[in-house]
């Protein structure tokens, strides 16, 4: 799936960045920061994610993105900025707009897409649960009080996978969506955020990170007791005898060597969560 972006903002630098390093995978629309042309644009081009390129923002600009919001609300897109951290910080206490996904630079674009990818996805899989639920939600009890739901033997597993690569990311997705629900993060922060509301039964974890490293991810992991129980299993390309035995050393529940073999995949993960 190609997903659209539309991008606005003040910092015309940014926006031919964008389409020098973004191109690939992403359809790609840019809008002046005229209100009439963004409203426009929003509606013809139907984005996935708007993204608002900061940069020297106006009381007047501040106040143009919180009228601007509910136009984004209701077109249901994702709602991004990216510039400084600093200006990232002003624009979320200048407004009452919070965005969804928050790109404090410097970051590589390759990080950028990244943080990009792994967010629709995840976005994609909580609206696919949200079309599952029933209908008028559970039946209320004798007395009027809701009836807690009843446990699903039948649920399906979940797994998350943290990988900086969104190559990775997908091309597991894909070999495990049939049988498992899938989360993705492309770093050990992003993941840790998803942990915060969330569970999984399993993680699928990259050795090798840019920034904080699969062992430290792993030791972070375990070191929450809500979190210490999780078995976890190490993707990595190393395969020489000595790393293999430093990645074991942690107490994983195993690795898995890249490039990912499918039926390598799925026979390690149906053993870790059928047991």
């Amino acid at each position: 799936m190609i997903y659209k972006i539309l991008l606005s903002g003040k910092n015309s630098v940014v926006i031919d960045e964008f389409y020098n390093h973004m191109d690939k995978g992403y359809d790609l629309l840019s809008s002046s920061t005229i209100f009439r042309d963004m409203v426009k644009n929003l509606e013809l081009f139907k984005p996935d994610l708007f993204v608002y390129c900061l940069h020297n923002e106006t009381p007047d600009d501040y106040a143009k993105m919180n009228e601007f919001r509910r136009h984004i609300e209701k077109a249901g897109c994702g709602f991004a900025i990216i510039g400084s951290k600093e200006e990232c910080d002003i624009f979320q206490n200048k407004t009452n707009f919070l965005a969804d996904l928050i790109l404090a630079k410097p970051l590589t674009y390759d990080v950028i897409r990244g943080n990009i990818y792994a967010y629709m996805l995840d976005r994609d899989r909580q609206r696919e649960l949200e079309n599952t639920k029933p209908e008028g939600g559970a039946p209320a009890a004798a007395g009027g009080a809701p009836a807690a739901p009843a446990p699903d033997p039948a649920r399906r597993k979940h797994v998350l996978v943290i990988d900086d690569d969104p190559l990775m990311l997908k091309l597991i997705k894909e070999y495990l969506h049939d049988k498992y629900d899938v989360a993705t993060a492309v770093n050990g922060k992003i993941a840790y955020k998803f942990l915060e509301s969330k569970t999984t039964d399993m993680v699928l974890l990259d050795y090798e990170m840019p920034g904080e490293s699969g062992p430290e991810v792993f030791m972070n992991l375990r070191t929450r007791r809500e979190l210490d129980n999780i078995p976890i299993v190490f993707l990595t390309g190393v395969s020489d005898a000595e790393r293999v035995k430093e990645v074991l050393s942690l107490g994983p529940q195993g690795y898995l060597l890249k490039p990912i073999d499918k039926e390598k995949l799925l026979n390690k993960v149906n053993g870790v969560l059928d047991k």
